[in-house]
């Protein structure tokens, strides 16, 4: 798998076709109908497309990722705590990225915290014995329910590097209206736009970074390093966004827009997309335990982060060249081993799609499309 490289990030609706936004633009779309339910409605469908599908499927992914979501529920301990914000509020992660999950919390990266999106505003909402209707969402469009806080809790796992986190915790604390400064470095790489107060976080950078690195005293050696820095932490970070997307989204949803460099690939390649789907499919053991096996061998941050490139992909590519001959075994060729990977995901989406439509089709008191 050759390294990836730094593309231009456009964050638009026009370039991110999935399933959720096809569904939106849909007429039959029961969405904003069932919206319009009363609460207890809302929640009594949900909870009948929970019973139901426990009824109907014993699937270990369904499984694993309402362990991952059941997960959260318990806050880890902040590894880093950021400073006072230079925006006084700030409650969502890429604000102008379309949500795909409906996202309840975030993960925030380095500090190794959940950081709740919206607060719930009546009783019910807060009752833990309720089942939130944003899991008919999340299977209208083929997801896994509850798929948002799996998002974040396999984040935190795959987030086990601490090298990074003074630095995480240093781009989080800084905004840009209201994106941290990883979020406006992320979606302006590689292109020609700034972003402002740059030279106040790079004179904050010298002052928090210098202590024991004296190339930091030139303006021009810490804007290299900062940049520097930047990068490899990039690389770590959307490496990790890309395993923990590709092990929840059906395959025909595209990954985010900021994410797409990592649905590329060569003539003759698998995307790492696809690689996740595979080497997840041929893992002995459940999702935690496969995440397990990428974070322990990921290699580790350098130390300091602008001394060299970030590389994740050689240990990757030892561990998926290392599954491919079960792959074979299995279905003949990777290929064959692909197309039975990726039909039992679309499969999976078909399913939870179908029982969604039937529980919402039947509180408004119609009949599934």
């Amino acid at each position: 798998m050759p390294r990836t490289t730094l593309l231009a990030v456009v964050l638009t609706l026009a370039t991110l076709p999935s399933l959720a936004a096809q569904h939106t633009q849909n007429e039959a779309d029961p969405w904003p109908a069932f919206q319009k339910l009363s609460a207890a409605k809302q929640q009594a469908a949900a909870a009948e497309f929970v019973a139901a599908l426990a009824a109907a499927t014993a699937n270990e992914h369904l499984r694993a990722v309402a362990a991952l979501a059941h997960a959260t529920d318990t806050p880890p301990p902040p590894r880093k705590k950021a400073r006072s914000a230079q925006r006084a509020k700030r409650t969502v992660e890429y604000p102008h990225e379309p949500d795909l999950l409906g996202r309840r919390l975030d993960y925030a990266f380095g500090l190794g915290i959940f950081e709740p999106r919206t607060t719930p505003t009546n009783a019910a909402a807060k009752n833990a014995k309720t089942t939130d209707p944003i899991v008919l969402r999340h299977a209208l469009v083929g997801i896994a329910p509850d798929a948002d806080k799996a998002l974040a809790a396999l984040l935190h796992r795959l987030d086990a590097d601490t090298r990074g986190d003074d630095f995480a915790a240093f781009l989080h604390t800084w905004r840009n209206g209201d994106e941290s400064f990883y979020e406006a470095l992320d979606r302006t790489a590689g292109t020609k736009d700034s972003v402002f107060f740059y030279d106040a976080m790079l004179g904050d950078f010298r002052t928090q970074f210098a202590k024991g690195h004296s190339e930091l005293n030139s303006l021009q050696k810490a804007h290299d390093a900062l940049h520097d820095a930047f990068l490899a932490y990039r690389q770590y970070r959307g490496f990790r966004e890309a395993i923990a997307w590709s092990l929840l989204l059906p395959p025909d949803t595209p990954l985010p827009a900021r994410l797409q460099r990592y649905e590329a690939k060569a003539e003759g390649t698998y995307s790492l997309r696809q690689q996740i789907v595979m080497a997840k499919a041929a893992h002995t053991g459940d999702l935690a335990a496969f995440v397990e096996t990428i974070a322990s061998q990921a290699p580790p941050l350098p130390q300091p982060l602008w001394a060299t490139a970030y590389d994740p992909y050689p240990p990757w590519t030892a561990y998926f060249a290392s599954l491919q001959p079960k792959m074979i075994e299995s279905a003949g060729s990777t290929d064959a081993f692909l197309q039975q990977a990726e039909g039992e995901r679309r499969d999976e989406a078909a399913n939870l799609q179908r029982l969604a439509s039937e529980r919402i089709a039947t509180a408004l008191g119609g009949k599934a499309h």
